[in-house]
């Protein structure tokens, strides 16, 4: 049986569509929780066919932005450079803090610009991988900015181009749905795991941030563990609150005292421990 080239062509089209679709599925799924958050960049990063991506979140105040998650699917190999850290700052250049919410930018794009101008870790970068393009999402955020981007070998055509338009409304709603503290959970990582235990021997009945308000906080404290939980750093919850470093951190001194917390660690840790262990501890006490 003769098979036709538009036959093949169809065939090919379902097979990347389905690949598209798994890794939309792995992402949408991923961000409640079903997986590490750098598992979830993976596959939505292996459903786009893109060879490396990163996820980057930059406070208000602070210079440069932090490093949420990276993925590369070169990570083992042992003669070529990976990717360390997001680069959406060096491709977008004088358009990063200008993005707004839910659009996507294109490298090969910028590069026609004649304001435009990269930097020296970006070449470096596209020489030694041959990366063709770098797509940024601006996610968005109320107090912060995230992105995520996506790394390809190959060029993409402008029918590629357009797809990605199309997937970005749903990337970025679902990562403004994503179960909440996921990102602070994994910036913190390493940091957060050995205060686990600690903090689990002394977790209260009730949410720290619930109504019970079970540490006794006072207003600007409890403001403080709230801005904390979004991810704000200490610098930005300076900025949020408009007052001084030296008052927050004396706002810190006394939620540790309050919460029997040993750090920034152990607090955040108690901060977002999820309401099923609180109401636990409260059946056995019943």
């Amino acid at each position: 049986m003769s098979v036709s080239i538009d036959q093949l062509a169809s065939t090919a089209i379902r097979s990347t569509d389905l690949k598209m679709l798994d890794g939309i599925a792995g992402w949408c799924g991923g961000l409640h929780g079903s997986m590490a958050l750098a598992e979830t960049l993976g596959a939505l990063a292996n459903g786009c066919g893109a060879s490396a991506a990163a996820i980057a979140r930059h406070h208000r105040g602070e210079h440069l932005p932090r490093t949420v998650a990276v993925f590369d699917s070169k990570s083992r190999a042992e003669d070529l450079p990976t990717l360390q850290r997001p680069l959406a700052r060096d491709a977008m250049g004088y358009m990063y803090k200008k993005a707004k919410p839910a659009t996507v930018w294109f490298l090969t794009d910028l590069l026609d610009d004649a304001a435009w101008s990269g930097t020296q870790m970006l070449t470096n970068w596209k020489m030694s991988r041959e990366i063709s393009e770098i797509v940024v999402i601006s996610l968005g955020g109320a107090q912060n900015r995230d992105y995520v981007e996506f790394h390809f070998e190959e060029h993409l055509q402008y029918s590629e181009k357009l797809e990605f338009e199309a997937l970005t409304p749903t990337i970025v709603r679902s990562w403004a749905g994503r179960k909440k503290g996921l990102v602070t959970e994994t910036l913190m990582g390493g940091r957060r795991r050995p205060a686990t235990a600690a903090a689990q021997k002394s977790v209260f009945l009730d949410p720290i941030l619930s109504m019970a308000n079970p540490a006794n906080l006072s207003r600007a404290e409890f403001r403080v563990c709230l801005m904390l939980s979004k991810g704000l750093s200490v610098k930005g919850v300076v900025e949020e609150l408009g007052t001084s470093e030296a008052t927050v951190r004396s706002h810190l001194r006394s939620i540790y005292q309050k919460t029997d917390a040993q750090g920034m660690a152990e607090l955040l840790y108690k901060i977002l421990a999820k309401d099923a262990q609180a109401n636990e501890l409260k059946a056995r006490s019943a």
